[in-house]
């Protein structure tokens, strides 16, 4: 049965159409990606389908008791109260429900009328029945997955920053348990684990799901569905997002195909008509004619081709083979934000920095390119190496000039080569003179991007350069970064580009970086999985590809048993810690179950002290239930 029935939905702005009436029914276990460029209609309609906004015609039903949670891009959580407070709002009948509770037992403590007892039992029963005894365990378990710790459940919402309050606006909505889930754009600000949380979280969801998200590996690991606004139309596909693109360019192609013959049929039959319209085939011609006609009525028009922005990243001279060396490096400004071992980066290189949010990571690159002092220990770039930045704050593009003028000020290029360069950024005609100040943060991105493509550096350094692009331009991005032949440093969130792109990790964990000479996905696979508890050190000087080979199988043997000896002993005592507290939680759950069954008994008598008495107890051992399940959680996962 369908959770949600749209039908002939339609939505315009004056004359603009964002999409053409469309109908369609979401049904539970689907997780559909919406996707389009930016400005095609994807949260207008989220917006329409949360009821939050009006359909210009069409109309949307629900099923009966369908309960949906949206997250809009921007939401704002309510003041004066604490993170935590801010959490319980979903569960608000739960909480009067307990709240009723607590006053019955009051009352059975020196009276027991039939009519208090019967309701004390109706509630409870309907209590237990909605989890209620796990509310705090809930709660606590979803704001640590995005990110936020123990110390800061208290915290006034006021005092959030705006990165904590989008990931606490999202813990919310994920918190009301709802059948039909609307996110928009949900990863902004979490970090590699929160991502990985969330992840899982909406993969298990058992539920319906419409996704707006810029994170490819989201959209490929979540959904099943594909709905794609373009061109002022909704196009589905039963399948994720990867799936979904070439059925579009299959679909695409075919219809390319067929307008093409069809014009090149339409052509053969006017030129039939141009040579024999007054001669003996005259009566031929005519027919021709007509068969133009029919033709013209059901014209296929070639697909629509979505513009897209051209980049190539010059390298100019090549460097020497030492592209980087650290001795005794401790970076940060008043006080430490990370130790480095002594290491040597080598060319063609592709770095992928990884750490928690605030771990110093941008920090980390200013100290690399002399914008921010070490606080001890040395760096120094090699010889003929010449690096180029990328901020994630696109420094230097925020002032009163025009996107014309930021490219003018960084090239010796004509105005009309300016133009042309600006054109591969989709910047065409007079959007060429828009001020800086007003543009939106993906149109600075595709300026930043053209200003990269006038540098000819053989050091990149990246910071988030995937902020703001559309799905597509992280794609050209990526292929860019492919085919480029220097050395790269990257800081990202984008877990496709950085599975695909690097060859190294730097994790910085607790203080300390450590190096790790193998890609992001093998990084993953190897060395960040929690199953086995705490990572193994295995930190080592970066070498050149060389001698890399030449020392991997020396060190492999030598390594292997006391890696193996060490991963024995720490996971057998993990697993006896969870064997211990899986043990309590059954002894818990047994003696809860014999409260429950004095309960009935003491209901059954008309006790209504012992009724009191008992629910104490019973609320109390939940409450601890409760907790020891969350502790339960945080071993099985390897959290802390």
């Amino acid at each position: 049965m369908a959770l949600l029935q749209i039908e002939q939905l339609e939505k315009s702005f004056g004359m603009q159409t964002l999409f053409a009436p469309f109908s369609v029914a979401i049904a539970r276990g689907e997780r559909i990606a919406l996707i389009g460029e930016n400005g095609t209609g994807k949260s207008t309609l989220l917006s329409i389908i949360a009821e939050w906004e009006e359909a210009t015609k069409g109309g949307i039903h629900r099923a009966q008791g369908t309960r949906i949670a949206y997250l809009p891009q921007v939401t704002r959580l309510e003041q004066g109260e604490s993170l935590i407070q801010a959490m319980h709002r979903p569960f608000a009948a739960l909480l009067e429900i307990e709240r009723e509770l607590r006053q019955l037992e009051k009352v059975m403590t020196t009276e027991s009328p039939p009519e208090v007892l019967h309701r004390y039992d109706e509630l409870l029963h309907d209590f237990e029945r909605r989890d209620g005894y796990t509310i705090e365990s809930k709660i606590r378990s979803v704001l640590t997955g995005v990110g936020f710790q123990p110390e800061e459940f208290s915290k006034p919402t006021s005092l959030l920053s705006g990165g904590e309050e989008a990931r606490a606006a999202l813990a919310r909505v994920l918190l009301e348990e709802a059948d039909l889930l609307l996110l928009d754009e949900p990863t902004n600000h979490l970090d590699f684990a929160a991502l990985d949380w969330l992840e899982e979280t909406l993969i298990a969801f058992p539920g319906a799901l419409i996704l707006v998200s810029h994170d490819r590996r989201l959209l490929d690991r979540v959904t099943n569905h594909t709905w794609e606004v373009a061109f002022e139309e909704l196009t589905m596909y039963r399948s994720g997002y990867t799936r979904s693109r070439m059925l579009r360019e299959a679909e695409r192609n075919r219809r390319r195909e067929l307008a093409e013959r069809q014009q090149a049929t339409i052509e053969r039959h006017k030129e039939f008509v141009r040579r024999h319209h007054a001669g003996q085939k005259y009566r031929q011609a005519k027919d021709r004619e007509r068969k133009i006609e029919r033709i013209e009525k059901d014209l296929l028009e070639r697909p629509g081709t979505t513009k897209q922005i051209s980049l190539s990243i010059p390298i100019g001279d090549v460097s020497g083979k030492k592209v980087l060396t650290i001795e005794n490096l401790v970076i940060g400004y008043d006080t430490p934000l990370i130790t480095c071992p002594e290491f040597t980066l080598y060319s063609g290189e592709r770095v992928a920095i990884i750490g928690e949010n605030g771990c110093g990571k941008t920090t980390l690159l200013k100290t690399i390119i002399d914008e921010a002092s070490p606080l001890a220990g040395t760096v120094r770039l090699g010889h003929g190496v010449r690096p180029v930045t990328y901020t994630q704050d696109q420094s230097g593009l925020h002032g009163k000039g025009t996107v014309l003028d930021a490219i003018l000020s960084r090239s010796n290029l004509t105005i009309g080569q300016a133009r042309g360069l600006l054109g591969r950024f989709l910047f065409s005609g007079d959007t060429v003179m828009k001020k800086m100040s007003a543009l939106s943060g993906g149109e600075r991105s595709r300026v930043a991007l053209a200003a990269l493509s006038l540098m000819a550096g053989n050091l990149l350094l990246f910071d988030e350069p995937t902020n703001h692009l559309d799905i597509v331009s992280q794609e050209i991005l990526e292929q860019a970064l492919l085919d480029y032949e220097g050395t790269i440093i990257l800081v990202s969130h984008d877990r496709a580009l950085l599975e695909s792109v690097t060859t190294q990790v730097w994790n910085i964990e607790n203080g300390m970086l450590r190096v790790f000479a193998c890609g992001y996905q093998e990084y993953k696979d190897r060395y960040a999985t929690k199953a086995a508890g705490p990572l193994t050190e295995r930190t080592r000087i970066a070498q050149s590809p060389t001698e890399q080979s030449l020392t991997k199988q020396a060190r492999a043997k030598k390594g292997r048993s006391r890696e193996a000896k060490a991963d024995k002993y720490g996971l057998k005592r993990h697993v006896e810690a969870v064997s211990v507290i899986e043990k309590t939680i059954e002894e818990m759950e047994k003696k809860l179950h014999q409260i429950e069954a004095e309960i009935v008994v003491a209901s059954e008598c008309g006790d209504g002290e012992k009724i009191a008495e008992l629910g104490k107890s019973h609320h109390r051992l939940t409450r601890t239930l409760g907790e020891t399940y969350a502790e339960w959680e945080k071993l099985s996962t390897g959290t802390s």
